[in-house]
């Protein structure tokens, strides 16, 4: 795939202009009870869900997709911290919006 220069001139300005310094992802963890933070899109749409939780005496945050029915949600992995939680969650958000590899 070939792309002209001009093109990555023009993502790298929209990319300046688009820029929130010092966002991150847990800003978009609203805590809903204690120790329970929904990933909300900024319309609204709940798209994770993170739990803190305890496990052989270890404390950690477990990542799931959002889905009405909790058999429904996908497992994106257990962290350490609620940031590497939120980004993981905020991260495949951003994958399911993105095309897939391959041939159409």
């Amino acid at each position: 795939m070939q792309h002209a220069l001009e093109d990555s001139y023009a993502a790298l300005e929209r990319a300046r202009r688009e820029y929130v310094p010092g966002w991150h992802p847990l800003l978009s963890a609203v805590e809903t009870a204690p120790g329970e933070w929904m990933m909300m899109a900024q319309y609204g749409q709940c798209y994770g869900v993170i739990r803190l939780l305890e496990l052989g005496g270890e404390r950690g945050y477990r990542v799931v997709t959002w889905a009405e029915q909790s058999g429904d949600r996908e497992l994106i992995g257990y962290y350490l911290t609620l940031r590497a939680a939120a980004r993981a969650a905020h991260t495949r958000y951003l994958e399911a919006h993105a095309p897939r590899p391959g041939i159409d």
